[in-house]
């Protein structure tokens, strides 16, 4: 009898332990969800500030300080395929949002994006470009053809605010400004802001000096 105890009361004990166990991970995995990313982008964005001894001092955007790490969002594109957090890392990604229709200077932005990206030469395919337009024929065929690889996401699309309130949360301490181009990185942080004037050369500039100094993406 005291031998079938003992057993009940290391069952008892094991069963309380692996309890206190699973109790453990679930606190490290909302821990892990909710401030890893966090983590990621503080040491990241000092890792740049770092790279070359000046990066902070030399960057030519307006970083967005601290970097802020997008959460999950899932928004159809022009060519039904599905933009994700996913999709966005693994790669450093140019995200253009344009005010209403692509007018002229829409345009112009978009050809000094690409121009930009082309000019990283063989690095250009660690780089891709998304555009949130305010309609889903913002382009016409002849630009269509133009922008080839574009992703385009329609920012009339009720799935589209996850992204857009986000941006916007990610710039609550700062200057509005119209007609912003976004840079993310490999981890989904959203680290640094562009106005059309900084096309396409200091966009560029960057790149070259994140892409040489990183290695992810």
């Amino acid at each position: 009898m005291s031998d079938s105890n003992n057993t009940n009361s290391a069952s008892t004990v094991n069963s309380e332990e692996l309890a206190r166990q699973a109790s453990r991970k679930k606190l490290i995995l909302i821990f892990a969800l909710f401030f890893v990313p966090l983590l990621l982008a503080t040491i990241w964005m000092q890792m740049l500030k770092m790279g070359g001894g000046q990066w902070g001092n030399t960057s030519n955007g307006e970083l967005i300080s601290p970097a802020y790490p997008l959460q999950e969002f899932s928004v159809a594109t022009d060519s039904d395929l599905v933009l994700n957090l996913d999709e966005i890392r693994g790669k450093w990604t140019i995200l253009y949002v344009p005010e209403g229709d692509c007018t002229e200077t829409c345009q112009d932005t978009l050809y000094k994006i690409r121009q930009a990206r082309l000019a990283l030469n063989h690095r250009m395919e660690r780089v891709q470009r998304v555009a949130i337009f305010a309609s889903d024929n913002a382009l016409n065929d002849e630009l269509l053809a133009a922008h080839a690889g574009l992703i385009m996401v329609d920012a009339s699309a009720q799935q589209s605010s996850a992204l857009l309130d986000q941006i916007t949360d990610a710039q609550k301490t700062m200057e509005t400004k119209q007609e912003l181009i976004y840079l993310i990185d490999p981890l989904g942080n959203l680290m640094m802001r562009y106005t059309a004037d900084l096309l396409p050369k200091p966009l560029f500039k960057d790149l070259k000096h994140l892409l040489k100094v990183s290695r992810i993406g």
